[in-house]
């Protein structure tokens, strides 16, 4: 079941970071603190910078989190941010125990589907460039390579360690 949200409780945000996004954040604790002595910590303080990230996130009308769930638990994740004539695509995340099932294309067909009732889609995202399974994901769902190097057009950054991949429908 696809799930909207233009909005969240804070109850709702940990619980999303902590399920679909923990991996994220303990490859985060242990990059940004490699000498830490207490990994617990630093991930717990991971999770509080992504609360922090979502709540202003949500401040927004623009902004959309989609959540797939399949018998009542969160399996993929992403955010979406409406632009000036397009959507802009982020965090798409599956948990490692339910990777290799299909719910990341899952929730992109949904995503697309959904957006297509409100007129033509026009959907862009940066993917790591070493992230194989995410690009395959993307181009299973009609994404193309679009720009050799990502852009992040929240702030118009520019990251050669991404691509940017773009999906469209008329």
């Amino acid at each position: 079941m696809l799930k909207k949200y233009k909005s969240m409780t804070q109850k709702e945000m940990y619980t999303l970071v902590h399920e679909i996004y923990i991996e994220s954040c303990t490859e985060n604790a242990m990059e940004n603190d490699p000498d830490t002595s207490d990994l617990t910590a630093a991930i717990r303080q991971e999770e509080d910078s992504f609360v922090l990230f979502l709540q202003n996130f949500f401040s927004s009308p623009k902004n959309t989190y989609y959540v797939l769930e399949k018998d009542g638990a969160p399996v993929s994740a992403a955010r979406l941010t409406s632009c000036e004539g397009f959507y802009y695509l982020e965090a798409l995340e599956t948990p490692p125990i339910y990777r290799k099932m299909g719910y990341a294309s899952q929730l992109l067909k949904e995503i697309i589907a959904y957006l297509h009732t409100q007129g033509p889609v026009d959907i862009r995202d940066c993917v790591n460039k070493t992230n194989a399974a995410s690009l395959a994901t993307h181009k299973k769902c009609g994404f193309v390579l679009a720009e050799e190097n990502g852009i992040y057009y929240p702030s118009g950054t520019v990251n050669p360690k991404t691509y940017g991949m773009r999906y469209t429908i008329q």
